[in-house]
């Protein structure tokens, strides 16, 4: 299963439920082009990510870090770390994305594990994400467990959970050894950067129905204009106004789906200053116009089963 578009609230929190409050996993096979704006937007979460290119390359962003990661690499990305995902190579490039909800890691609440190792590692501000190499013996154990762990959960056999649980601890042992030999130093300044990042993605989600004007979104952060232009394109990879842009396209897409308003309607909800404007950079984002769009759901939704 892939989730094509994450749900998000106004922090850039990702609120979808990632598995079961019962076993709080999920295994996902992510193709980028399948996803509705062809990448994997900026968000967050409270589970920690373990990733494993199958097919192309991939470019994680993580924080304000960039790494591109070919066929048989992968990635561990810490809880509440500000992320995306693009492709690097060919629009198909394919990723396993396992997310695992902390406390599966420690057992129980207050254990020893999770005093001395989980929490320990949750809250290293050094340690926001790893990239993992084949050529590493350690990392390599935690490739082949992201692996093992993706066929697991697709075949369900007999206490499936039970060999997920085992190779999950596997990986996060290891990732404590790496932590603990590493000790990275704790980067205030990336962590103020995060911050400040979540702080005006959070303005703009609250905002983007409305006329927003460059001097009001550098407010929310405490920031002069060029200061946040140049920032936000130091961190995000992109304008503001881009940003804003597929935040309003995006929301516009939920619209789509979940209502009857006309083009016209939506296009005024979502802080378009047209209709006509809306959807040019609709079809310019989406390669269809909203109405088009609009048809193939319906479509797609009263073919019959197969």
């Amino acid at each position: 299963m892939q989730i094509t578009d994450i749900r998000i609230d106004a922090n850039r929190r990702e609120t979808t439920l990632h598995g079961s409050y019962d076993f709080p996993v999920a295994v996902y096979l992510d193709q980028l082009d399948k996803n509705i704006l062809g990448f994997v937007n900026w968000h967050w979460h409270e589970e920690i990510q373990l990733s494993f290119v199958t097919k192309g390359q991939v470019e994680f962003r993580v924080n304000q870090s960039a790494h591109i990661l070919s066929e048989g690499q992968g990635i561990f990305i810490n809880s509440g770390c500000l992320h995306m995902a693009r492709a690097a190579a060919a629009p198909d490039s394919t990723y396993i994305c396992i997310n695992v909800d902390p406390r599966l890691l420690s057992f129980f609440p207050g254990s020893a594990i999770e005093q001395k190792y989980s929490k320990p590692l949750l809250k290293s501000r050094g340690f926001s994400a790893v990239v993992l190499e084949s050529a590493i013996d350690r990392q390599r154990s935690i490739l082949v467990a992201i692996e093992e762990i993706f066929k697991l959960y697709n075949r369900k056999a007999f206490a499936y959970e039970f060999d997920i649980g085992l190779a999950l601890a596997t990986a996060w042992r290891q990732l404590v050894a790496m932590q603990s030999e590493t000790a990275p130093e704790e980067d205030a300044g990336e962590y103020l950067d995060q911050q400040r990042i979540k702080t005006l993605m959070a303005y703009i989600n609250e905002h983007y129905m409305e006329k927003l004007a460059l001097r009001e979104i550098a407010a929310a952060a405490n920031i002069s204009k060029g200061e946040c232009c140049r920032f936000f394109k130091r961190a995000v990879k992109c304008t503001v106004f881009e940003y804003v842009m597929n935040c309003r396209i995006n929301k516009s897409i939920g619209l789509l789906k979940e209502t009857g308003l006309t083009v016209s309607q939506i296009a005024d909800a979502v802080g378009f200053g047209s209709t006509s404007y809306f959807i040019e950079c609709f079809k310019k984002k989406l390669s269809c116009t909203p109405k088009e769009y609009r048809n193939r759901l319906a479509a797609r939704d009263s073919a019959p089963p197969v």
